[in-house]
């Protein structure tokens, strides 16, 4: 679905891709990719903006935007408006509480730094509140890398996902400290120089291109970590579930996947066996 009423074909065929291929490095891969989606991330920010007005709706409208992201990212299938929505929605309690503590922690410690700046002068008491400012709000920032990408992809309680972005901040803390030299370098100096013009290029494409970094760069410690071991997990659940069936039966399911992916309503198929509480993949 377009938001521009078909404005822009993305009917046409492509030259394809050869899944046998040798893979491009990740630096390549992302300016192509970008390349590509690069009219649909217009639409994604003007959809996302639209959403951000209340205010209130910051956090959820922030999981429509990861989820869409994500997905361009890993090269899925996406209905724009649908998918954004339903992620939206689904994702609303977790999402606004996230977006609450994200605005406050973030306001707090952005007023904090602006004071010491403003009042530093020559004082070494100064520099060290100043110096801890800058560290606590890097640290916010990767944390946030995790966060709303987590929410869209892993059924987990708020704080396990404040837990786990703390834990990723520094898990992935040279990809981290990419993602937010780019992501500084594409706010910092419009900002600081060309005020309206910052505002008119994120109006247009500044936050979907931000967080598509993000996106794509934090992402794989998701699956490297939480995913795929869990994946495992249910593999061997499953397998010992199933040691007194037929050798033919067993067989068949060997190559199929655990998780499927069918939009923003995606789950894992779990073993009946166990009803303990676990982690389920989106």
């Amino acid at each position: 679905m377009s938001l521009f009423g078909g404005l822009f074909n993305y009917s046409k065929p492509g030259p394809g891709v050869d899944k046998d291929g040798p893979k491009k490095k990740r630096f390549f891969y992302f300016f192509e990719l970008y390349g590509r989606k690069f009219w649909k991330l217009l639409e994604l920010n003007l959809l996302y903006v639209l959403c951000c007005i209340p205010i209130v709706t910051i956090g959820p409208a922030t999981c429509g935007l990861v989820y869409i992201l994500r997905n361009f990212a890993n090269e899925k299938p996406v209905f724009m408006v649908s998918d954004f929505f339903d992620a939206f929605k689904s994702n609303f309690k977790q999402g606004f509480a996230l977006g609450i503590l994200d605005i406050l922690s973030t306001g707090i410690v952005g007023f904090a730094l602006l004071w010491y700046i403003a009042n530093q002068g020559l004082s070494i008491a100064m520099a060290i509140p100043l110096g801890v400012c800058i560290v606590v709000l890097l640290l916010l920032m990767f944390m946030r890398f995790y966060t709303y990408l987590m929410t869209v992809t892993v059924e987990l309680p708020v704080r396990h996902i404040i837990k786990n972005s703390f834990i990723f901040a520094f898990l992935g803390l040279k990809t981290n400290l990419i993602t937010a030299f780019w992501t500084i370098l594409l706010v910092v100096p419009l900002l600081w120089f060309l005020p309206a013009v910052w505002i008119l290029v994120f109006l247009l494409i500044g936050f979907s291109t931000v967080w598509f970094i993000a996106t794509f760069n934090s992402y794989p410690y998701i699956v490297k970590y939480i995913i795929e071991p869990h994946e495992r997990q249910l593999r061997e659940e499953m397998g010992e579930d199933d040691e007194d069936e037929d050798d033919d039966e067993e067989g068949e399911d060997d190559n199929e996947p655990i998780f499927t992916d069918i939009g923003s309503q995606e789950k894992p198929a779990l073993p009946e066996k166990k009803a303990g509480k676990q982690k389920i993949i989106r």
